[in-house]
């Protein structure tokens, strides 16, 4: 894996978290407090392997997750000076410092956090960081908020023209049928 692509995956991860603890509905359905389960499927998208994470973090990756949909969401809605300071907040409440570390037998990875943190607070340095580089880039437009009814996820658009509305097929389908209701009542 690339830095770049390494950098959207970490991305993708905080988005995905955003959405679990942050988003009210999610896809036409109210959103449940989430589990170790939603925190470990948003990390195994930047790990590509299975991460198990104790219960005694999910405190601590809840509450950073809905700090990130807050400033996501600012910046989704075009509100990039408030968002840059919610991001500055966590970046400092996660100590984030980039290292270079090498575990026996890997190569040099860049990590995020400080040592003596957390598990979680590391993977939120993490994902702040990413967060914070999407917003000091040219890409932050690309990040949007489901413009489908009872649906308040965030995604990044990858389509080539860049005008995707929805953050999922589900949620496309769900307004492209209400449309067609509406027109035949």
């Amino acid at each position: 894996m690339d830095a770049t692509e390494h950098l959207e995956a970490s991305l993708a991860a905080a988005i995905a978290l955003a959405n679990s603890f942050g988003a009210e509905w999610s896809q036409g359905r109210r959103q449940l407090a989430g589990d170790g389960g939603v925190v470990e499927a948003a990390l195994r998208l930047t790990t590509n392997r299975v991460v198990v994470v104790d219960d005694s973090a999910l405190t601590e990756f809840a509450e950073g997750g809905k700090r990130l949909y807050r400033a996501l969401n600012l910046l989704a809605d075009g509100s990039v000076d408030e968002s840059a300071q919610e991001l500055n907040e966590l970046l400092q409440a996660t100590r984030a410092a980039p290292q270079l570390l090498r575990q026996m037998g890997s190569p040099w990875h860049l990590h995020f956090s400080a040592p003596g943190v957390s598990e979680a607070t590391g993977w939120l340095a993490e994902f702040t960081t990413a967060a914070a580089m999407l917003l000091g880039s040219s890409d932050q437009q690309l990040l949007r908020a489901c413009t489908a009814e009872r649906c308040d996820n965030l995604f990044l658009d990858a389509t080539r023209n860049h005008t995707q509305r929805f953050c999922s097929t589900a949620c496309q389908n769900r307004t492209k049928v209400a449309a067609f209701r509406a027109r035949g009542a």
